[in-house]
């Protein structure tokens, strides 16, 4: 097979996948299949030495993988192999029959747990052929993955259906929403207008509307202290005004003037980055406790200008939480500075102040690092070398190529520049540098560094900074299937390149933002794979370590003692100091030596038995962000449908009613639903796990909230804007604003007082906040209409009223907008999409049959 002949067969080779069924075999694996098409002229056999590459999130025969080096289908001829991670191959055997045009093949296999919607499978999947290059498999590169075949009957959308050793049956409840039963869920009063007119709501706000001051005149002076120069400069930009600024605040005129001042804190106990906006006709004024407080004031001012006149208001305000943040994982899928800056003005916009920035993981480090060129030229790059010498491995479907969203990483000038852009915003950047696990980015890179220099005879310098054994054979995988992805914390030179980071990390941030806050990771780490560590097992042996158990904490202590070194906060996921599965109990805080810790508690799947942990850490001295994955991860899909983009380890969906119902402050009332979607109450937590729900002790040391996406499957601007927006909203609204229902002990008095606030935010953000983030080109979810047909008449809603929402009684020939409801006398079914508030992006469309009737 030469060149154009395998180019050949790329173009027109067709695969689809299907998943048959989840159900048949219990909880530990589902049944699939693969059926490949040759539509070329080139004939597919065993003699071409073909494979091809395809990346899947579960593990594929698993009965034989990864414990053995192949899967055999003698039947089909056909091996499977698993490279790492979610990387496999298929490729033919001796008694592979030969695929001659339009003939087909059809491969049954299974796969580990469950795969219940489409964007569980990856794109891109490749196929090679000797040395020739290799050549993305058309069919398997579209966006929408059409490759994947629908989810259409319950076996395949469910997840589980068996009985548990108690004899209980666990049945998986879900199903995607009609549209009657999303009718049902979107019933809120549509109140025609925003329920209010700033987000987050303020802590205390009047509005006088037929009195409003007008910002259109030229002569328009904005008055500052000096000390508020950036934020006078911000409210000048945003006006879009002629506007002056004015630093001589004592000579003020009665109108066309805006004040920005510091209130006097001598004898003043005002909280921090509070302030208080009075607007009356020809003159505003911003007074503030800070300059983040006059910040935010600027941000209510802003958010009340309409067709360049603001409403005589008085607000007095002041933040719920010092933490109101969001965590965007660009390591698994690479997003540009421009889209990382759009994100930090919405921010901005609501008020929030941290920006978690998790660089690196397994699958890409993404910072330049002066001294440690491999880390970006090798570790920052997805491709076909099977080495990982000039690049790792090209994992969740990034393809054979570095032109993917796979590959990519800020220059020291990209990331100061982002810097510079969040402290303009009053954001503070918190990198992550994932360490111990979810490593094997660096640990390539460091690898190939290695070569390098060994190569040259520099046998110091190729040590210097190895995070694992170049002679060990560490077979021990990841949650993520992953080998070589955890740090040696038996080598002295694991230490010696995390000093080394923590300092070129600090040095980028110096001239621009200093880095306060340095945050580790220390998630998910699969411990035994040091068990095959020959530094380690010198350290058991020795005694300076007792036992394997105690290897995360011994590492976890030393990373602490070099971000003490360099005076900066340490910031760590719940796992990177909860080491004992059994008893939950955290490392000793005096056992660190920085000045503040800070702990994300991520892991609350309601009957697991880790809720509890929260509170638990704040107890013990730890400073808590909640982070909870049922209601602030935003990798999980909007609805209960295969069609829906996301995962669902911690909760099947996670809609943005879901997040603003979230109570921080009230952990347990938040349980709602089993995984199964079986209803679960505080009786059921405590009688499983009476160990795990302390109360809250040392309220001051819950810091805040924030939402997180993880970009497993987002490869696109859109889709990261999908699956962020409008969640965050929520989160902006809950971590400045504590709501009065969240007090309420009464669980149906509380539901009741919540969903009258959640009416208000839902008219607010169609009527208003979305149309905000149509100006700002934010491509945010939009959820298909509710509809049902009453007595002839067809009746529509949307998530959020206000939204245009569209009918089609012609299979989609033609669509009408939806105004009141309307008769209709259709056989076939109803389609309909909503659009957003612009008009400009259509939902993904559903079909109401016209059959179910609520007559």
């Amino acid at each position: 097979m030469d060149q154009s002949q395998l180019d050949q067969i790329a173009d027109k080779l067709d695969i689809r996948y299907s998943v048959l069924d989840n159900l048949k075999d219990g909880k530990s694996t589902y049944r699939s299949q693969i059926i490949i098409t040759n539509k070329s002229d080139i004939p597919l056999d065993y003699k071409s030495n073909w494979k091809i590459y395809f990346c899947h999130i579960r593990m594929v025969e698993p009965g034989s993988l990864p414990k053995h080096n192949h899967a055999e289908l003698k039947k089909e001829g056909i091996r499977f192999s698993h490279v790492n991670g979610c990387l496999f191959t298929l490729e033919p055997m001796k008694n592979f029959t030969t695929l001659k045009k339009d003939e087909s093949i059809t491969i049954k296999f299974k796969c580990q747990y469950y795969c219940v919607a489409r964007t569980d499978l990856l794109p891109n999947w490749y196929i090679v052929a000797g040395k020739l290059e290799p050549r993305i498999i058309k069919c398997t590169s579209d966006s929408g993955l059409s490759f994947v075949q629908p989810f259409d009957k319950p076996e395949k959308w469910k997840r589980f259906h068996y009985k548990q050793e108690n004899g209980v049956m666990r049945v998986d409840k879900y199903n995607p929403y009609t549209p009657e039963e999303r009718f049902k869920r979107n019933e809120v009063e549509d109140l025609g207008k925003p329920g209010s007119l700033v987000l987050p709501t303020p802590a205390k706000a009047t509005y006088l509307l037929e009195k409003a001051a007008a910002l259109s005149v030229d002569q328009f002076t904005i008055f500052s202290d000096k000390e508020l120069e950036n934020e006078a400069l911000y409210l000048k930009d945003k006006l879009g005004l002629e506007t002056k600024i004015s630093n001589d605040i004592s000579s003020v005129p009665t109108s066309n003037a805006i004040t920005l001042r510091l209130k006097d804190t001598k004898d003043d106990h005002s909280l921090s980055s509070s302030y208080k906006l009075s607007v009356n006709p020809g003159i505003i004024s911003v007074e503030a406790s800070d300059p983040s407080g006059a910040f935010y004031g600027i941000q209510s001012l802003l958010a009340l200008l309409e067709n360049e006149k603001v409403p005589t208001t008085e607000i007095e305000d002041y933040p719920r939480f010092p933490y109101r943040g969001m965590h965007l994982d660009v390591s698994r899928n690479f997003h540009g500075k421009h889209q990382i800056m759009k994100l930090l003005d919405i921010m901005a916009k609501y008020k929030m102040n941290k920006f978690h920035f998790h660089l690196t993981d397994d699958e890409g480090w993404r910072l330049e690092i002066p001294g440690l060129e491999e880390l970006t030229e090798v570790g920052s790059k997805r491709g076909h070398d099977l080495t990982e010498r000039t690049c790792i491995l090209p994992m969740l479907g990034s393809g054979p190529h570095l032109s993917s969203s796979g590959t990519g990483f800020y220059t020291v000038e990209d990331y100061q520049e982002i810097l510079r852009y969040a402290k303009q915003r009053h954001i503070e950047v918190i990198p992550e540098i994932d360490m111990p696990g979810h490593s094997h980015a660096a640990i390539m890179a460091m690898k190939a560094r290695y070569y390098k220099y060994k190569k040259t005879g520099d046998t110091e310098k190729a040590k210097e900074f190895l995070l694992c054994s170049v002679d060990d054979s560490l077979h021990a995988q990841s949650v993520q299937m992953y080998s070589e992805n955890s740090m040696d914390p038996g080598l002295d030179s694991t230490y010696r390149f995390v000093d080394k980071v923590v300092a070129e990390v600090q040095k980028i941030h110096e001239p621009v933002a200093p880095l306060r806050t340095f945050h580790f990771g220390g998630d998910e780490v699969p411990y035994e794979t040091w068990e095959d560590s020959e530094a380690c097992i010198a350290l058991v042996k020795d005694k300076i370590v007792k036992g394997f158990s105690k290897l995360m904490e011994y590492f976890v202590k030393r990373v602490a003692k070099i971000v003490a070194k360099h005076d900066l906060v340490m910031g760590a996921w719940q796992d990177g100091v909860i080491h004992d599965e059994v008893f939950l109990e955290p490392v000793e805080r005096k056992e660190f030596p920085n000045k503040e810790v800070h702990v994300y508690t991520w892991q609350n799947v309601w009957e697991s038995g880790l809720s509890g942990c929260a509170y638990r850490l704040a107890n013990n001295g730890y400073k808590v962000v909640m982070a909870q994955g049922t209601h602030l991860y935003f990798d999980h899909p909007y609805e209960p449908d295969p069609e829906e983009r996301g995962l669902y380890w911690a909760c099947r969906f996670c809609d943005t009613r879901k997040t603003f119902g979230f109570m921080p402050d009230n952990i347990y009332a938040n349980a709602d639903v089993k995984l199964s979607g079986d209803p679960i109450s505080m009786e059921d937590l405590l009688s499983k796990h009476p160990e795990d729900h302390d109360p809250l002790k040392k309220h001051e040391n819950i810091l805040g909230m924030q939402g997180h996406l993880w970009t497993e499957l987002v490869r696109t601007s859109d889709e990261m804007d999908a699956m962020i927006f409008p969640r965050l909203l929520a989160v902006a609204e809950r971590s400045w604003h504590k709501a009065s229902w969240e007090d309420v002990e009464d669980s149906s008095s509380r539901k009741a007082r919540m969903n009258k606030d959640w009416t208000m935010f839902a008219n607010t953000l169609g009527y208003r906040e979305l149309k905000v983030l149509d100006r700002m080109g934010v491509a945010y979810h939009l959820t298909p209409p509710g509809a049902r047909i009453v007595k002839g008449e067809l009746e529509m809603n949307a998530v959020y009223p206000g939204l245009p929402l569209f009918y089609s009684l012609d299979d989609g020939e033609s669509w009408l907008q939806y105004e009141t409801k309307v008769k209709v006398d259709v056989k076939s079914g109803i389609k309909l999409m909503s659009k957003s508030a612009d008009g400009k992006r259509e939902s993904r469309v559903v079909v109401l049959d016209p059959n179910s009737r609520e007559d």
